[in-house]
């Protein structure tokens, strides 16, 4: 019971990108609203993205577990695709055809959209009641997260404005080393 504050500081910790854009928003510090709220809300759903995977190997050296944590912040990474999305859809003033074309005709809109309907599921699915409903095909669903990453990686790779950008580049190397942590790497050389 000494522990019951950890869960609602980082509920709170977790939120603070949104407030910070939305007093942003709201205070009228953004120049172009659209562009500099939808590149940071979908470098936080990447970076939440990327903390959830982060937690295995930290529970493998740390001396206690952050397992119970990891659900709060992959939720929080589909909060802040879902905005991500949202903005994107009021972009485009929620044309369906222009939005469905444009899923089909840019490939890293295709990648993202793709992204976000494998993180769709395993949101919902991430329920005590649908781990259990779904037993042994709920570990086998949730394992998508490892397809999931590099989707994002190749989205957000292939939408920066120069190929010069540094900092997608960055974020495949966390993705490869924090994947590359999952491998059976003694299978692999023996």
């Amino acid at each position: 019971m000494a522990n019951f504050w950890q869960k609602p500081l980082l509920f709170v910790l977790l939120l603070t990108p949104f407030l910070i854009l939305l007093f942003e928003a709201l205070s009228g510090y953004l120049i172009d609203p659209i562009e500099e709220i939808t590149n940071p809300t979908g470098q936080w759903a990447f970076r939440f993205l990327l903390l959830s995977l982060l937690i295995t190997p930290l529970n493998k050296i740390l001396p206690f577990s952050l397992i119970r944590y990891r659900r709060m912040i992959g939720v929080f990474s589909f909060f802040y695709a879902c905005l991500h999305l949202s903005i994107y859809l009021i972009d485009q003033s929620f044309e369906f055809q222009f939005i469905f074309e444009d899923v089909l005709k840019r490939p890293y809109v295709t990648i993202g959209f793709s992204g976000f309907i494998l993180l769709f599921l395993l949101a919902i699915t991430s329920t005590n009641k649908m781990v259990r409903r779904l037993g042994k095909r709920w570990k086998k669903l949730h394992r998508s997260i490892y397809l999931i990453a590099p989707l994002i990686v190749v989205h957000f790779y292939w939408q920066a404005k120069s190929s010069m950008d540094i900092e997608p580049m960055i974020y495949a190397l966390i993705t490869l080393l924090l994947l590359g942590f999952r491998i059976n790497w003694k299978k692999w050389l023996n």
